[in-house]
């Protein structure tokens, strides 16, 4: 473990013992986890803007904001909210070739669809490492066996599925032609769907 990396974990607020490890151990994820949790705070205020309780208060004392102290439907929320902008901003992370220990989804590399006619190409977003980043992190403030520490863990789980399930195809035609692309010379990736702002 690098010494900068050690002064840097050690000066972040509210961090669990695990997640300072985490943090020694990958020094270039922790400025990708805090726009992640920024995002996921982002998105709680956008969706609850006309609401009573409006997420105000989150981000202002970790990186992952001031915790809600009461068991609620906020809570759950902010929980869902956090990990899966957490498991999203790694994951784009990993596709831009912002982080050292990931990249593209090399599973989907070189695949071809002889049905169809065409293969695999592109930087398709390595999905699963950014959600297994986002469990091994977020989940690691959980350390109490108790009721609260489970409802955490599960709304956490359901922020990084609704990331799973939103994850996207897409493609590119190479020639002029649509229906010509049918057969020929067109690429295919996965990629994170775009904030969806409803």
């Amino acid at each position: 473990m690098a010494l900068g990396a050690n002064i840097i974990c050690n000066k972040i607020p509210g961090l669990a013992p695990r997640q300072r490890a985490l943090c020694q151990s990958r020094p270039d994820a922790i400025i990708v986890i805090g726009e992640g949790a920024q995002l996921g705070i982002s998105e709680c205020q956008h969706q609850f803007r006309f609401g009573r309780w409006n997420c105000s208060a989150l981000g202002e004392k970790t990186v992952f904001g001031q915790e809600l102290k009461v068991g609620s439907r906020e809570a759950a929320f902010t929980h869902a909210v956090l990990s899966a902008g957490v498991a999203y901003a790694i994951t784009a992370a990993c596709s831009q070739g912002n982080l050292s220990e990931c990249g593209c989804d090399r599973a989907k590399q070189g695949f071809y669809n002889a049905q169809e006619g065409w293969r695999w190409g592109g930087c398709s977003a390595d999905l699963r490492y950014g959600l297994e980043f986002s469990r091994l992190f977020v989940d690691a403030r959980e350390v109490k066996q108790n009721a609260r520490t489970l409802m955490n863990l599960h709304n956490n789980a359901a922020g990084r599925k609704g990331i799973q399930r939103h994850g996207t195809h897409q493609g590119r035609c190479w020639l002029p032609s649509p229906s010509s692309c049918a057969t020929r010379l067109r690429t295919t990736w996965v990629a994170d769907d775009d904030d969806d702002r409803s």
